[in-house]
């Protein structure tokens, strides 16, 4: 059965018609006058559900009519706890007896529910609804043109002139002694300007002239003591977890008493946490700088409080530079705005008053929709009768309104579920996609799993501008986001409105008064146990998930229905916390990342539900055998060391597993990891150094199990093996072919030879390959795989003279290092290549005449370029003749590329002869 999506505003209505629908199938045997209760629910509530979905996407609901929506939704909720717990009870063990008791107890409930329903219908018949309208969904990859707002100096707007203007006061020199004390510059300005960004760049620039540096974000509910350990690790790297605030605050005056440093305090908005802050920093007489961002100007003045000191008030884009953002969000770098929409996007940029979060927000929506006049005519009226009656400090959340508004209903729910994570936190993609699949927002697709189906909800939202990518991997993976202060408000206040979300501490929002706690968020200073369970506030049986955020950790008993159960960097769980643990039969997802957790119970192996379990960085160091008994367990997370128990060959469901090492099991074992066949991801670690065993018989039945996954579902691939080379782990007799795999083998030994069926992998994207030798032939195989989008080589040697790379028609990251190697681009090779990281051997690479042409120019798409110039060789005029060949190639490109050029072994140079 596919699992029905469940949404912010329909709530559970979905899921609960398809549990009704498979518990009134040939499967279950149901005593009759309890069968037709439970048909009269569904036929009622199936009735709710179609009204329902023709709300969702109503954006203006008459108060009655969202009251009644409100009230059908926390019935569905309620409905659905009931027969989850009827279900697991058919599904037990139990006598009979006992399941007629069960049922008669739920029938009981089921004829209270029952009166609910018929309440409802007939609340729903006193009202009528038109203006009905819906939009469809698109699913697509993360634009290429985004990251770079985010990631890439060059291709911010309006950031030159401002970053230019604070670093000439920063570092202006003709201060003389003033030069010597301590300065501060604020950069205060409205959410949406840019503070941050702007404040980064600087930071980027300059950083390197300061003997320390640091860079902390502060957000609204900062917790004190990690602002300054953050700044402490940053510019002494030393740990202080377990100092308080004022030894903290002493070990950073001391160690910064004698050191010239910058420090970024962004986001300032509460004067106390500044007063901590400003303490630490001590006032030197050494050239020390100290940025601060806010949106208080009282508390810009309270920083810059010094003679000397400079607030910068940020302004909007002015219109030229809105045009080229807009532009650069909607049109690809050589595609030019068609005229007949140039009147319109001028009346929207003016909407957007110069904001630049609200320039790429309704940029975003536009770039999802066809270039045509029409279409970005209803755009520019959406936008126009909201604004117009609203002040300009309201420009942003009307902005962000109508974006939200235009998002698919499944989206919304992604989005809004967001706000269960404090503001400024980075937010994994790996763990907020599983937690989507446990909620039940992701449907199964035929032909697709739910986590590529969430992975493009990720990507979605990325597209969009509403959450901005973080942890950008230097092949352009974004394997984490952050949600910018503005929209974090907006949705939180959303995921209030419609009960949601319920957040204690951070915010500190309490929930709505006839809405019970579905989705709980405890953050940094929020309210403990004895108010957590207390009824008045929060009946713990109705919350489906509790995230904590550093704080205390409730009784679990009375959490029945929980579906998630986030404790990750809970650093005060102890292992009697999970006692009970087991009577969260509803669990879905359960992480104790980072946690002082030792031991699982062996009661864990009754999580029948139970989907993804994370586990890494924890003291844990073995898993009980009864994990073996979690048949649906899809994720599980753990570090290389724990040891995982022989019953693992009997969890087929099982998906991923990150990370094992194989040699701690025995060949058997390795043996039958070859039957989890619905395996796609899969971190195996092989430490041979010091190992007694037979290794050759380990990694022999280990690749044997490698290419069984890979021609199964197995397509993420990665492996560290240290001590042992090719002998022991051939890659040339792997049999049969892993073929759908995307495959990367750590550095840590390095292969003879690139075996020639890695050129079959038609489906590969990366591959991260350490060999000894690298021959010409290897990239001529490697060139023509027509999904490689990123490559990287490390390798001993190469062939003498030139490498010639040709082909790669789709691959964006090429990485290769290798001494003594010369390279040359081939003209129509690498053509969608953004990032260049390569050493290059001087005397290799010049060509015959003496040049330093290697075909650079043809790279026309690049946006990053790292060369480390190998001196071994070559003269000292060899060596600048190259440097200035390059960045003369680099400047040419139309991109304009970031070229980061440095040198190895300039002590090998060969000395020019004398004339």
């Amino acid at each position: 059965m596919e699992a029905a999506i469940v949404s912010a505003s329909t709530g559970v209505m979905r899921s609960l018609l398809a549990k009704l629908t498979n518990l009134l199938g040939g499967e279950y045997k149901l005593l009759k006058w309890l069968r037709r209760e439970m048909e009269f629910l569904e036929s009622e509530l199936r009735s709710m559900s179609i009204f329902l979905e023709r709300l969702e996407d109503t954006q203006k609901l008459h108060p009655q009519m969202k009251d009644w929506r409100d009230r059908v939704r926390e019935l569905a909720y309620d409905i659905e706890d009931c027969i989850d717990d009827f279900i697991l009870q058919l599904d037990s063990k139990v006598g009979f007896g006992q399941k007629l008791l069960a049922s008669r107890r739920i029938g009981h409930m089921i004829r209270e529910l029952k009166a609910r329903v018929m309440e409802e219908s007939e609340r729903q018949r006193r009202y009528m609804l038109d203006g009905l309208a819906s939009g469809p969904s698109v699913r697509v990859k993360v634009d290429p043109r985004l990251s770079a707002l985010y990631v890439d100096e060059d291709r911010l707007v309006g950031i030159d002139a401002p970053r230019d203007e604070i670093i000439g006061r920063l570092l202006d020199k003709r201060r003389s002694a003033s030069a010597k004390q301590v300065m501060t510059i604020s950069i205060v300005g409205c959410g949406g300007l840019g503070k941050t960004t702007l404040a980064n760049q600087i930071y980027c620039k300059i950083k390197g002239k300061f003997e320390c540096a640091a860079f902390v974000s502060v957000f609204q509910n900062p917790n004190t003591k990690k602002v300054l350990t953050n700044i402490l690790s940053q510019v002494a790297t030393t740990a202080a977890v377990e100092d308080d605030e004022q030894a903290i605050i002493n070990k950073l005056r001391e160690y910064l008493s004698d050191k010239r440093y910058i420090v970024i305090v962004d986001d300032i908005w509460d004067m106390q946490i500044w007063k901590f802050i400003e303490c630490a920093l001590v006032k030197n007489c050494r050239g020390s700088r100290i940025i601060t961002t806010t949106r208080i100007h009282d508390i810009a003045k309270l920083c810059c409080s010094s003679h000397g000191d400079y607030i910068y008030e940020m302004k909007p884009l002015g219109v030229i530079d809105s045009k080229i953002l807009f532009d650069k969000r909607i049109f690809d770098p050589e595609e030019r705005r068609p005229p007949q929409l140039t009147e319109v996007s001028e009346e929207i940029l003016k909407k957007c008053g110069g904001l630049p979060l609200a320039i790429i927000s309704i940029s975003s929506l536009l770039a999802s929709k066809p270039k045509s006049k029409d279409q970005w005519d209803r755009v520019k009226v959406s936008l126009s009768s909201t604004l117009e009656r609203t002040p300009d400090i309201e420009t942003m959340e009307w902005v962000l309104s109508l974006s939200y508004s235009d998002l698919p209903n499944h989206l919304k729910t992604c989005l809004l579920y967001l706000s269960i994570f404090p503001e400024g936190y980075e937010i994994n993609r790996e763990r907020l996609v599983s937690r989507w699949i446990a909620e039940g927002f992701i449907y199964k697709k035929h032909g697709q799993n739910p986590y590529e189906v969430g992975d493009s909800y990720f990507n979605e939202l990325v597209n969009r501008s509403l959450i901005q990518p973080a942890n950008i991997k230097p092949d352009g993976q974004t394997n984490a986001c952050r949600v910018d202060d503005t929209v974090h408000d907006f949705i939180v206040s959303m995921s209030v409105e419609e009960n949601f979300v319920t957040l204690f501490g951070g915010s500190k929002l309490v929930p709505r008064s006839h809405g019970k706690v579905r989705r709980l968020s405890i953050q940094n200073g929020g309210i403990q146990e004895n108010i957590i369970t207390s009824t008045h506030l929060v009946t713990s049986s109705q919350v489906r998930s509790l995230t904590l955020f550093a704080v205390e950790m409730p009784y679990l008993l009375g959490f029945g229905m929980l579906r998630v159960l986030d404790l990750e960097d809970c650093y005060a769980l102890e292992d009697h916390h999970l006692t009970n643990l087991e009577r969260l039969v509803q669990l879905r997802y359960l992480s104790i990342k980072t946690s002082p957790i030792s031991e699982l119970p062996k009661q864990i192996g009754q999580l029948q539900y139970l989907e993804t379990l994370d586990l890494r960085a924890t003291g844990v160091q073995e898993l009980p055998s009864t994990i073996g008994r979690l048949k649906s367990l899809v994720r599980l997370f753990v570090d290389y060391h724990v040891k995982l128990p022989k019953e693992i060959s009997n969890m087929h469901a099982l998906e991923e597993l990150t990370s094992f090492s194989a040699l701690m099991y025995s060949p058997d074992f390795l043996k039958e990891l070859g039957q989890l066949t619905n395996m796609r991801v899969l971190r195996v670690i092989c430490d041979c150094d010091g190992f007694k065993g037979d290794a050759g018989s380990c990694l022999e039945n280990l690749a044997s199990s490698l290419c069984n996954l890979g021609t199964s579902n197995l397509h993420s691939l990665f492996v560290d093996i240290n001590g042992y080379g090719e002998d022991n782990f051939s890659l040339d007799t792997w049999q049969p072919v892993p073929s759908r795999l995307r495959f990367s083998i750590d550095r840590w030994c390095p292969i003879n030879k690139i075996p020639n069926w890695v050129g079959s992998l038609i489906n590969l994207e990366e591959l991260v390959l350490y060999v000894n030798k690298i021959w010409q032939e290897d990239f001529e195989l490697l060139g023509h795989m027509p999904a490689l989008s990123s490559l990287t080589i490390y390798s001993n040697t190469a062939l003498q003279g030139r490498i010639i790379i040709s082909g790669f028609h789709s691959t964006k990251f090429f990485k290769f290092y290798c001494n003594p190697a010369g390279l040359t681009f081939d003209a129509g090779s690498l053509l969608k290549l953004e990032c260049l990281d390569v050493i290059m051997n001087v005397f290799n690479t010049k060509s015959s005449n003496g040049s330093f042409d290697f075909g650079i120019q043809y790279l026309t798409n690049l946006r990053n370029v790292y060369i480390q110039l190998d001196c071994n060789g070559s003269t000292g005029g060899e060596l600048e003749a190259a440097k200035a060949s390059i960045k003369s190639s680099v400047n040419k490109l139309p991109g304009q590329p970031k070229l980061n050029l440095s040198t190895l072994n300039e002590n090998m140079l060969v000395h020019e002869e004398a004339n």
